[in-house]
C-alpha cells in the first residue's frame, strides 16, 4: 500500500492540470455532418456500466473529437484500478471544517479557482425552511394532498448502499412559519424515526436530508437528466434533422455544440465501477446504476420550464416567497423572448413553421429520444408559441439548469458538517480519501466554459438573425444590472456566471 500522502499528492496534481489545461472551446460555425448520429443503450458504448435503458450517441462528432483528452480519460480510468485516488482505512477528515478544506483544497487549487464559502443559510443552525426555496434543493418542494409541502425522497431507500451508510429513503413536511412568508421544517421521517423540531436527533435528521438532496442532484437531477436524458437527444437531434445553414440549428447551436464529446469522457469518468459517483456518493456501483434506469423512464420534461413546474408542484398560490424560482422565472423570460423574437423572423405563421419539414421532424426526434417525450413542453401541434416555449427551455437547460445543479453546489456540497454526500451509522465523519474526491470532482467542475453573454451574431444567416443575437445579449445585459442592484446571494443565478452549453 503506497502512502496516502503520495496518492494525495498524485491525484491532486491530476486534477490540477485537467482544469490548467482546459480552454473556453470557440463555437464554429457549424457544417454538415457526414452521417446521421445514431441512438444506442449506454451500455453499448460503456460496458463496464450495465445500463439499458438510456440512450446515448453511438459516436462523437468529428468538428468535437479531440484524441488527446480522450486518451488522456482512458489513462484517468485505467489509473483507478492500479492507483486510484481511495485508499481502504483512512481517517476522518478533522471536526474543524476549515481545517478539513484546507487540507483537501490546497494552495494551488486556489490559484487556480477561490475556496468555497459557508452560505449564510448554513451558519448557526441550518435553515432548511430557507433551503426547500432558495439554492440548489429547491426544485424539490412539492405541495401535499393536505395543504403541506415535502421533499418526497423516500424512494432513494431502494438502491443498495455502502455497507455502514444511513438509508437516504426520507420525507421531511414543510409548514408556513408565523408570518406566513417563510417555510420551516416540521417533520423528518427517515431511518432515525419520525424526528421533529426540538427532538434530540433533530440536527442528524437535518443533515440525512441534506445528504440525500445533494446526492440526488448530482447524481440523478444534474447528470442523469440534465447530460444524458435530454442533453444528448438534444444534440442528436439538432444534427441529425437540422442542416448546418437551417434556421433553428443557427439558433441553438450555441447551446449544444460539445456535448456528444462531454458526455463521453465525463461518463466515464463518474459512471464506471471506482468512478467518482460510486466513489463519493452514497450509493454502490450497483445502486448507482439501477437508481439511473429507474429515474431516466421517470423523466419528466416540465422541469425544464420554471412555470410550468411551479405549477406542477403546487407552487403558484403558495403564498411564502420563493427566491429560486423568481430569480429562474427572470431569466427564462428573457432565453424565451429571445427564441420567440427569432423564430418570428422565419416564420410568420403556425402554418409556415409546419411547412418545415425539418423542423418537424426535429421535434418528433426529440419527443422520440427524451423520456415520457416532450410535448407536454411543445405541444401536440407544431405552432411557434409551442416551439419558442421548448427552444427556451433546452436554452435553459444548458446554461441555467447546468449551472443550478453543477457548479452551483460548490459553495454547499463542500460543508460536510452540514451536508455530507454519506452519513454513517456509527456516526463517523467522512473519510479523507471521499472527502479529497469529492473536493477534486466539484473542483473539475467550475473550468471556465464559452460563456453565454457573448455575441453569437457570427453565426446568424443573416443580418436580421445578427441583430436578434445582438438583443438577446443586451436583455441579459440588463438583467444582470438588475440583479447586482439587490443584495448578493449565493444562491442567485447572475447571468454573467452563466455558460453557453454543457460542454467539458
Amino acid at each position: 500500500m503506497l502512502p496516502w500522502g503520495l496518492r494525495r499528492r498524485f491525484w491532486n496534481l491530476i486534477a490540477i492540470a485537467k482544469y490548467r489545461a482546459n480552454r473556453p472551446v470557440t463555437i464554429p460555425v457549424p457544417v454538415d455532418d457526414e452521417q446521421p448520429i445514431g441512438d444506442v443503450s449506454l451500455v453499448s458504448q460503456f460496458p463496464g456500466i450495465p445500463i439499458h435503458n438510456i440512450r446515448v450517441a453511438d459516436r462523437v462528432p468529428d468538428d468535437e473529437r479531440s484524441l488527446l483528452k480522450y486518451y488522456f480519460y482512458e489513462f484517468q480510468v485505467a489509473l483507478y484500478r492500479i492507483f486510484g485516488p481511495m485508499q481502504p482505512g483512512m481517517p476522518d477528515i478533522p471536526e474543524n471544517p476549515d481545517q478539513a478544506l484546507s487540507e483537501a483544497y490546497t494552495k494551488a487549487h486556489r490559484r487556480c479557482f477561490p475556496a468555497p464559502i459557508l452560505p449564510p443559510e448554513f451558519a448557526g443552525e441550518v435553515d432548511l425552511g430557507f433551503l426547500a426555496v432558495a439554492g440548489p434543493y429547491a426544485g424539490y418542494l412539492e405541495r401535499t394532498s393536505d395543504g403541506d409541502y415535502q421533499w418526497d425522497l423516500r424512494e432513494l431507500a431502494r438502491y443498495e448502499h455502502h455497507d455502514g451508510l444511513r438509508s437516504l429513503g426520507l420525507r421531511v413536511v414543510f409548514r408556513a412559519d408565523g408570518s406566513g412568508s417563510k417555510l420551516a421544517p416540521a417533520l423528518i421521517d427517515c431511518e432515525l424515526g419520525e424526528c421533529r423540531p426540538g427532538d434530540a436527533n433533530w440536527e442528524d435528521a437535518k443533515r440525512l436530508a441534506l445528504c440525500a438532496a445533494t446526492n440526488h442532484v448530482s447524481l440523478v437531477r444534474h447528470f442523469n437528466w440534465v447530460h444524458l436524458a435530454v442533453g444528448g437527444p438534444f444534440a442528436i437531434a439538432t444534427r441529425n434533422c437540422l442542416d448546418a445553414r437551417h434556421p433553428l440549428r443557427r439558433l441553438l447551436w450555441p447551446h449544444m455544440f460539445g456535448t456528444q464529446y462531454s458526455n463521453q469522457i465525463v461518463t466515464k469518468g463518474q459512471m464506471a465501477r471506482g468512478g467518482d459517483f460510486d466513489s463519493v456518493f452514497s450509493f454502490t456501483h450497483a445502486g448507482m446504476c439501477e437508481l439511473f434506469e429507474d429515474t431516466y423512464d421517470a423523466y419528466d420534461i416540465t422541469v425544464l420550464d420554471p412555470d410550468r413546474d411551479a405549477a406542477r408542484r403546487g407552487l403558484d398560490s403558495a403564498g411564502f416567497d420563493t427566491p429560486s424560482l423568481a430569480n429562474l422565472r427572470a431569466i427564462f423570460d428573457v432565453l424565451h423572448a429571445h427564441a420567440a423574437r427569432y423564430l418570428a423572423l422565419y416564420y410568420p405563421t403556425d402554418r409556415a413553421l409546419r411547412a418545415d419539414a425539418a423542423v418537424v421532424d426535429w421535434l418528433a426526434t426529440m419527443d422520440r429520444l427524451v423520456p415520457n417525450g416532450v410535448r407536454a413542453l411543445s405541444g401536440e401541434d407544431v405552432t411557434i408559441a409551442g416551439t419558442a416555449r421548448f427552444v427556451a427551455a433546452l436554452l435553459h437547460l444548458a446554461t441555467v439548469q447546468h449551472e443550478v445543479l453543477g457548479t452551483g453546489l460548490w459553495n454547499y456540497q463542500m460543508w460536510s458538517q452540514v451536508q455530507p454526500v454519506r452519513v454513517y451509522r456509527n456516526g463517523r465523519r467522512l473519510p479523507v480519501d471521499v472527502y479529497q474526491r469529492l473536493v477534486n470532482a466539484n473542483f473539475n467542475l467550475n473550468v471556465k466554459r464559452a460563456a453565454l453573454m457573448q455575441d453569437f451574431g457570427y453565426l446568424a444567416l443573416d443580418a436580421r438573425a445578427a441583430a436578434e443575437f445582438r438583443a438577446f445579449q443586451q436583455e441579459l445585459e440588463e438583467l444582470q444590472s438588475r440583479l447586482t442592484k439587490e443584495p448578493f446571494a449565493y444562491w442567485r443565478i447572475y447571468p454573467n456566471i452563466l455558460e453557453a452549453n454543457i460542454n467539458a
